[in-house]
């Protein structure tokens, strides 16, 4: 959809909104960065970008289903907040997801995951996924990196994702998938889903159910890697805007555990990568 449609779209969703928000209590207006704020016993925000996302998912008639079901569920996480003081219990619900750095608050239990994103404690249950509070952390036994990798532990006890061998311009790629809002996550252990070597891989993380990663071989040269750079680029830009749940953009490169962000650019039409990153890849080729 583009121009009037697209516009038209836009507005049926905002109304679907303050339709549904009203019903509940709530008042509704709209905030920068593309957010409705509803107001009544509590205040929380609607993220449009993501509900347009997924309204594109669904045939428009659904759409008043759809946007009920969204905010009623957001509504009800904050209304009926579970009572996690019982560690016991809560601990197997507990996970870590990915999100936009953006996303935190100041409040959430979170961590730096890569440049731009962010490593979030979650509660999940089958009606909702919601955030941990700083707070309710220090209110348990168990804190800090020891709560991180529990929470890793139990996306990873989930099961694993499914791994596609795909070639996008001529350019071997693994797509990495699954219908889960912690996909994302498994960049954590993104070695033990491909072979890569000294040289690390070039990879993106789109949105929160998607990676896509190239293993560098230093033997395949500069332009094999440039010819990877900029396919996965392309990809990233455009499942980033697709979504739903849109996390980064960038490209990035995974060595040695490490998410490293390669800022690119184009001059004359042709993508052009990082200089330190050029010289460490013509350095290791040279060695091998």
């Amino acid at each position: 959809m583009r121009g009037g449609a697209l516009n038209g779209a836009d507005g049926a969703l905002d109304s679907l909104v303050v339709l549904v928000a009203e019903s509940l209590g709530y008042a509704c207006r709209r905030m920068p960065g593309d957010v409705m704020l509803l107001e009544g016993a509590s205040r929380l925000h609607v993220s449009m970008r993501n509900l347009r996302q997924l309204a594109r998912l669904v045939p428009r008639d659904d759409w008043p289903a759809l946007v009920s079901d969204h905010v009623s569920t957001i509504v009800t996480a904050i209304e009926e907040p579970l009572d996690l003081s019982d560690f016991e219990l809560a601990q197997h619900l507990l996970r870590t997801r990915i999100y936009p750095a953006e996303a935190d608050n100041g409040m959430l239990a979170s961590r730096p995951f890569a440049p731009g994103l962010i490593e979030a404690v979650v509660v999940d249950t089958p009606t909702t996924v919601r955030t941990v509070t700083v707070e309710e952390m220090n209110g348990w036994p168990v804190s800090g990196d020891a709560l991180f990798m529990l929470g890793r532990a139990n996306v990873r006890a989930d099961g694993p994702l499914q791994v596609d061998d795909s070639v996008l311009g001529g350019v071997p790629v693994a797509v990495l998938h699954g219908w889960s809002f912690y996909a994302a996550t498994h960049l954590a252990w993104l070695e033990e889903y491909l072979d890569i070597g000294p040289c690390g891989a070039l990879v993106v993380a789109p949105s929160r159910s998607l990676i896509m990663a190239h293993p560098i071989r230093p033997r395949a040269g500069y332009r094999a890697a440039l010819a990877a750079a900029h396919e996965l680029q392309v990809q990233a830009r455009q499942a980033y805007e697709e979504g739903p749940g849109s996390l980064s953009p960038h490209l990035f490169w995974r060595r040695g555990g490490e998410m490293t962000w390669l800022e690119t650019r184009y001059e004359g039409g042709s993508l052009v990568l990082p200089r330190d990153f050029v010289n460490v890849l013509t350095t290791l080729a040279a060695e091998s």
